[in-house]
């Protein structure tokens, strides 16, 4: 008997329900594979909305770089905050947001910039633009981008914190070396009232001032240092009228930077003895009167001719000797002009001889000994009669009285009984001599060139102890 197999029910519903999987899956894919296409589409849109967005963000100017509406700390704008755009029947929402960015890097100082200065004056660096597309059909998404615009120049950046167009006056200062001098007062000033109108100082020698378009005259101080400032046509320097300064005034215009520099270093000295020439024992010579110039200059005269920052005419005291502090680093002359005697070497140290003009480096001391000749000299020696030793403090009065000629000059004796007179006349003198416990000498000496105690006996004074 032939027997028939069918499906049972079971086997339909298992048939059925793994043939719906297969759809389902299948299905799946597709509407997968549509969402992904679409998504890409989408996005490529997007991404060239927001790229647009940015490249018009990018060729505006660094004012006009702001939003409407914006918050207080924010950049105000013509750009929308939110706008909608449509692309292949779409709806693209565009937000841009537009935020200041401090850059710790020109301040305030901190622990990720410990370099930096300490403050900043203004704290609105650049601007960081931030573009975000977003979709809601036929699949949700979004694209950011984001960009940094900074300005073009520091005028720009001090216009988004002041409010107004203004310039920027930067002023450095530097040393001998080219190296910040730390902390030098810099002192802004009206050069038409004298006015300081600011001042900062700086621990990095440099600062910037935020000024209005005009001319300013700029000063640099600092304790222990040498000076420097700026000078405009028609400024009075030590009694003479600068027609071209060498640095003029600065001017500061809208929205521009002007940059000056001054070089300042720590002062020196210098110590200038006169004395006469090696062969007479570089005897000292009292009240020379000398000038003493530098090879810096604030500008010409009118005539084309240098007037020199330091300019000075100065007299050694009764040791033959005079201490110039406050000198700033430079190469210095001198010069004697005197119809008595001619300057005719110089040594520096004193005992070796070297050629002008003199360098004087920053935050040093130098001696300078200036040699002198006359047509006719006298050098005194005063000793004791019985041992022959200096006597050190004796008092030699020198004189002669005529009708052409009169001289009256009297002069201690160093520590080696020595004391030294110049210019004179070729005439015979009157000497007298006196010493705390001695008898007063008197005597005739006759001057003729270089008259020492070695050619001429009479210039070699014993004196005798009072009883």
């Amino acid at each position: 008997m032939l027997k028939m197999k069918g499906f049972t029910l079971i086997d339909v519903i298992v048939g059925t329900a793994l043939m719906l999987i297969i759809f389902l899956g299948i299905f799946g894919a597709y509407q997968l594979g549509l969402k992904v296409v679409s998504q890409s589409r989408t996005r490529i849109t997007a991404t060239a909305i927001a790229n647009q967005k940015i490249e018009e963000i990018r060729n505006l100017s660094y004012k006009e770089v702001g939003t409407t509406p914006h918050l207080v700390d924010e950049p105000e704008g013509d750009i929308p905050q939110s706008k909608t755009v449509s692309q292949n029947n779409i709806n693209y929402t565009v937000e841009t947001t537009i935020k200041y960015i401090n850059d710790c890097f020109d301040g305030p100082r901190s622990a990720e910039c410990p370099e930096a200065p300490e403050v900043d004056d203004c704290v609105k660096d650049y601007k960081r633009t931030k573009v975000k597309v977003s979709w809601a059909t036929p699949f949700e998404g979004e694209v950011d981008l984001i960009t940094d615009v900074a300005p073009e120049n520091l005028n720009q950046e001090v216009e988004e914190c002041t409010g107004a167009a203004a310039g920027v006056l930067s002023v450095s200062v530097f040393d001998a070396e080219g190296k910040p001098v730390p902390l030098p007062l810099i002192a802004i000033i009206d050069p038409d009232t004298g006015n300081t109108l600011t001042t900062a100082q700086p621990a990095t020698g440099e600062y910037n001032f935020v000024l209005s378009s005009t001319t300013y005259k700029v000063e640099i101080t600092k304790s222990g240092y040498s000076s420097n400032q700026t000078y405009r046509e028609g400024d009075i320097y030590n009694g003479k009228t600068i027609a071209e300064p060498v640095k003029s005034h600065p001017s500061v215009y809208e929205g521009k930077l002007t940059e000056v520099g001054f070089s300042i270093d720590r002062v020196s000295s210098m110590s200038v003895q006169t004395r006469g020439t090696k062969g007479q024992g570089y005897p000292v010579i009292h009240n020379v009167t000398f000038k003493m110039e530098g090879a810096k200059t604030v500008g010409n005269d009118g005539q084309g001719a240098p007037i020199y920052k330091y300019s000075q005419i100065s007299t050694t005291n009764g040791p033959g000797e005079i201490n110039i502090s406050n000198l700033e680093w430079d190469s210095y002359s001198f010069y004697v002009n005197s119809p008595d005697y001619d300057l005719i070497d110089i040594e520096s140290p004193p005992g070796t001889a070297t050629t002008q003009p003199i360098d004087l480096l920053p935050n040093s001391t130098k001696e300078v000994r200036l040699i002198l000749k006359a047509e006719n000299t006298l050098l005194v020696r005063v000793q004791d009669v019985s041992t022959t030793l200096p006597i050190f403090g004796a008092s030699v009065r020198l004189s002669y009285n005529s009708l052409e000629y009169q001289y009256d000059e009297t002069q201690p004796t160093d520590e080696e009984g020595k004391t030294f007179f110049i210019p004179l006349e070729e005439v015979t003198y009157d000497l007298e001599v006196r010493a705390d416990g001695y008898n007063i000498y008197t005597g005739t000496v006759l001057v003729s060139g270089d008259t020492t105690p070695e050619n001429n006996p009479n210039a070699n004074i014993l004196l005798t102890p009072s009883s």
